[in-house]
This record gives structure tokens, sequence and C-alpha cells, in this order.
């Protein structure tokens, strides 16, 4: 059962508020498809930021068209491929991985969800001896992409 809306409904609001792993979805000039898992946060329920990785296919393919798509596995529940127009802004972000902070403007909220259909949430499991610093890693990450909304 799909239904499509043009911003995220007031719960998932809340969830993205706090920040969440994702999936970025672009396509190359070839049309060819390309997946990677990064962060992302709500700014309202018509924009999300996302930290992207500087120099790479997605950061390419989304300057080039601009179009963008985020996909939401699990988390609250919820199965969400969200499209819109991205941009990059400036400066990179200053946490220890080369990342760029970008923006997306939703155009629209696709629910993927099946009623009765439960999906795993997509998150990261972090070796025991780096849980601690990744975390730590995760948390600036997310007050990077806030600063300056």
């Amino acid at each position: 059962m799909t239904k499509t809306s043009r911003a995220l409904d007031e719960p998932t609001l809340e969830l993205l508020a706090k920040g969440s792993p994702v999936l970025l979805l672009s396509a190359d000039a070839k049309g060819r498809p390309h997946a990677t898992y990064s962060w992302a946060i709500a700014l309202s329920d018509k924009r999300l930021r996302i930290a992207v990785d500087r120099g790479g296919h997605t950061s390419a393919n989304w300057q080039k068209t601009g179009q963008a798509a985020v996909q939401i596995v699990g988390q609250g529940g919820r199965n969400l491929l969200i499209d819109g127009r991205a941009k990059r802004l400036a400066p990179a972000l200053q946490c220890e991985a080369a990342m760029e902070p970008w923006e997306l403007a939703i155009r629209s909220v696709l629910d993927q969800s099946w009623p009765g259909v439960a999906t795993s949430s997509l998150r990261y499991r972090w070796p025991r001896e780096r849980a601690a610093a990744m975390r730590r890693f995760e948390r600036g990450l997310y007050r990077e992409l806030l600063a300056g909304a």
C-alpha cells in the first residue's frame, strides 16, 4: 500500500528531527543507479539536511542534476522514499570524515510500508572498540548539519 504526500507528517518530522541513518539514491549521466549510506536530519516538514561523501558518486550525480532521493528504512516503523531537489551547501563539514552538507527541498514523500509488515531499521553497528567514538561522531555530525539552518 503506498501513499504519497508533499511533506513529512508530524510523527516522521519528530523522528527525523533527531537525525537518522538513511540511504541516498542518485543516477549518473547514463541513468545508472547509485546508492550509499549516510545520515540526514529534518529541518522542517519540507527540508532535510544530509551528509554526503565529498568527491563521491552521490555528490557528483546530485551536482549534475539536482535530482535526489533519500530512503528511510524502518526508522520508527516507517519506510519512506523522499525525493526532491538537492543543493550542496558550503562550507564542507568539519567532522573527521570527508563529508559535505546538502539540503533536500522535498517534492514528495512516498510511504512504502505494507500493512502488517515490519522492516528492520537501518542502523549502524560499530565494532565495540570504536562504538563510543562513532556515536560521538554521529552526534557531532548532526550538530554540524543543524548549524546555520
